[in-house]
């Protein structure tokens, strides 16, 4: 059956509110997942309203800490951690991250300790047992963090589904519940669950519901709206960020500073992106799934980052065999060299596919 985006009479307050409070009714345990973002606020401050609705007096919080965070970021968290009715776990154990250096991606691991930290953990952390020392995939890490939580256990995380063409199919999915699913590498039967009660929020919408309530947001967001950025709470290093690795300096050049003396190869990123010649690259490999091949063996030679872009491969010349026109080759392509291999790779629509057909066409 086809699925389809329609507006119903209704506004995304009160649905979000009726999801929250179905979240309520049918988890053991249920944790709000915060970032100290705009939309991780909106979504804890929701169901701060709705818990106390059933006179709770609190709720769960889980913050990561990923280390690779702004100072005013940290602040901002922490003031929300010493709020009455906030029971925050702050999480700094070490977590498998990426790194996107002009073209290739590399494995690093947040809080390693064989080398200089950003910042120290706060006190306060929830840090591994002294002697022991496991790096954490996003799998692990949401087992670690449900830890203590009695049964069904709801992460309630402010993701939107307007913010990726991936987050709109993940909601998508399921005609009930659809706001409810299971986490990236966990098996269907896992207790933990993801929920993502304000998936059909706009940006627009996060902003008039903090404003109309008079909640302030981190002042993060409104240095990158001066300097011209996307606004996110994010780690510097992933692919997304890094390729506007520049606009950090104007956002915050100390926590940049402190960044490139962790990893100064982060220097050639931020000096070389904008003269980095990717249709060049693209055209050197643009025959076919051959291509595609020969750049993952030419150009990702990290075990661990040429071990997912092997199953993306895999995954791309299965899907091409049962429908061609969605699922060209160039698609694996430029999620290689844009860094973008570990996210779900979207099929071509018909407009795209049509378009793909006339440029075909045309050529001499």
């Amino acid at each position: 059956m086809s699925r389809y985006k329609s507006y119903i009479d209704t506004d995304v307050v009160t649905e979000a509110c009726k999801r929250i409070r179905h979240i309520f009714d049918v988890f053991d345990s249920v944790a709000v997942c915060f970032s100290g973002g705009k939309d991780s606020l909106v979504t804890l401050r929701l169901v701060w309203e709705v818990a106390q609705e059933s006179g709770r007096s609190h709720i769960d919080v889980i913050f990561r800490d990923e280390e690779l965070i702004p100072d005013s970021v940290i602040a901002f968290v922490d003031e929300y951690r010493q709020k009455p009715w906030v029971k925050m776990r702050w999480f700094a154990v070490p977590l498998k991250g990426d790194k996107f250096i002009l073209g290739r991606r590399w494995s690093y691991v947040q809080w390693d300790r064989d080398r200089k930290w950003i910042r120290e953990k706060p006190p306060w952390a929830i840090v591994q047992p002294e002697g022991e020392y496991r790096v954490l995939d996003q799998y692990t890490a949401d087992e670690v963090c449900a830890e203590g939580f009695p049964g069904s256990v709801a992460f309630v995380t402010g993701i939107r589904a307007d913010e990726s063409f991936v987050r709109y199919r993940s909601v998508v999915n399921k005609l009930h519940e659809n706001y409810i699913t299971t986490p990236m590498g966990a098996p269907a039967n896992s207790r933990v669950k993801t929920c993502k009660p304000i998936y059909d929020w706009t940006e627009n919408d996060i902003f008039k519901w903090l404003g109309e309530n008079e909640i302030r947001y981190c002042s993060q967001y409104d240095a990158q709206h001066l300097a011209g950025m996307g606004l996110r709470v994010s780690t510097p290093l992933h692919a997304e960020y890094a390729k506007r690795l520049g606009y950090l300096r104007a956002v915050d050049p100390v926590f940049y500073q402190r960044v490139l003396d962790v990893f100064p190869e982060m220097r050639n990123q931020d000096r070389y992106w904008s003269e980095y010649d990717s249709a060049g690259v693209r055209a050197q490999y643009s025959d076919g799934f051959a291509g595609c091949k020969r750049y993952i063996d030419e150009m990702i030679t990290e075990p661990g980052q040429q071990k997912v872009a092997r199953k993306r491969y895999k995954e791309m010349v299965t899907l091409n065999r049962r429908n061609p026109a969605a699922y060209p080759p160039e698609i694996l392509l430029n999620a290689l060299i844009s860094g973008s291999i570990k996210r779900t790779l979207v099929p071509l629509n018909r407009a795209e596919q049509a378009a793909r057909a006339r440029k075909g066409r045309d050529k001499p």
